[in-house]
């Protein structure tokens, strides 16, 4: 079976949280909170840390001191001084959950280098012990499916459930819960009637390197695979906009568009249209979602949610502003709902007969490589 490459939706207690888990301070000297945590979801702690020794020259408030001494132990010293591994040793897998821990680390504060190939050697040479694999070598490292199958083993031996071995955005990823529940949804999603299987789970060991770089703030909130959607059961009021929108059409139109174009879209442009799906429904949320793309728009980015941000923005600004990309957060204020979900729902039906028409020619606004 091949590992299953995660297309999450974000989850800041925020919303587009896919999730969503937002930042609030009310104090009158604060961190650059959005700014750090949007550096750390690209996967660019070194920038991170540098607008966080910016702001140390300020008066900060005790809940900005916290932020700032966490943030420092995880990633400022020679080592992870955090107390992110004690926290979940009663879930028994700390043995590798430090080998991913360590990935993340420099992989988060080396952004430029890719250090995939080390975590698979250690991850091997882990595996090769526990379960006394004579008969393999180093190499088979490099092999993604005896990855994938180990890792489920240990895991489910450990009494979890995981994702298996496989990416979210830039990294590779290890998400590992103890519960989940199945239950379905019904709902109209634009055009579309849907009835699907949601996998309710709770009780996370790990929900991922998002989670690991930005203090939990940022995580996971949900995935779709061909079966069902996968949902962080605690992220979410099941009855709110952001579970409603933000996690369920969002996760519903990837499950829709892996059958309507045969899993031939690219991960950023999955979430082009996710993320257009969102801002067709959303009301009350609507201006926080746009807060929050505008905030993580980057089109140079190697993480498919930052180049779906920028392009849903830029399209957006050419109908709503007749600009090509509109980044005063007060001029978006300006515009009423229904009007960006009028528009944002003409550019997802362009997008929709785009695709239909030209096949696998779909990357008419994604940089080459994605």
């Amino acid at each position: 079976m091949k590992p299953l490459k995660i297309l999450a939706g974000i989850l800041v207690l925020f919303s587009f949280s896919n999730s969503i888990a937002q930042v609030q301070d009310n104090d009158t000297v604060k961190l650059d909170i959005r700014k750090i945590l949007s550096f750390a979801l690209d996967a660019d702690i070194a920038s991170a840390l540098n607008v966080l020794e910016a702001d140390s020259t300020k008066l900060l408030s005790e809940q900005n001191k916290k932020l700032k001494t966490e943030f420092e132990n995880r990633f400022k010293f020679g080592e992870d001084k955090s107390t992110y591994l004690n926290d979940r040793e009663k879930y028994g897998i700390s043995e590798l959950l430090k080998i991913y821990a360590n990935y993340w680390r420099v992989s988060l504060l080396n952004n430029k280098n890719n250090y995939d190939t080390l975590l698979g050697t250690s991850l091997f040479l882990f595996f090769r012990n526990k379960y006394s694999l004579t008969d393999f070598y180093v190499a088979d490292s490099l092999q993604s499916d005896t990855l994938d199958y180990f890792l489920k083993i240990y895991i489910n031996e450990s009494g979890l459930m995981t994702t298996g071995f496989g990416k979210t955005g830039k990294l590779l990823d290890l998400l590992a819960w103890k519960n989940q529940k199945d239950s379905v949804f019904k709902f109209n999603l634009l055009d579309e009637e849907l009835k699907v299987k949601v996998v309710l789970m709770t009780d996370f060991a790990t929900l991922g390197w998002e989670e690991y770089a930005t203090l939990g703030t940022y995580y996971p909130g949900g995935w779709a695979t061909d079966d069902a959607l996968y949902c962080v059961k605690d992220a979410y009021d099941l009855n709110s906009e952001t579970f409603l929108v933000s996690y369920l059409a969002h996760e519903s139109r990837h499950f829709s568009d892996y059958k309507l174009f045969d899993k031939k879209l690219s991960g950023a442009e999955l979430e082009y249209r996710a993320k257009l799906t969102e801002l067709s429904l959303a009301k009350k949320s609507v201006q926080y979602l746009i807060s929050f793309f505008l905030s993580n728009a980057n089109y140079e980015s190697d993480n498919s949610h930052n180049i779906a941000d920028y392009c849903v923005i830029r399209d957006l600004s050419k109908i709503l502003f007749k600009t090509d990309l509109e980044k005063d957060t007060k001029k978006w204020e300006s515009i009423d709902a229904e009007k960006i979900n009028e528009a944002s729902k003409s550019v997802l039906k362009e997008n929709t007969e785009f695709l239909k028409k030209n096949g696998k020619d779909f990357k008419h606004f994604i940089p080459k490589g994605y």
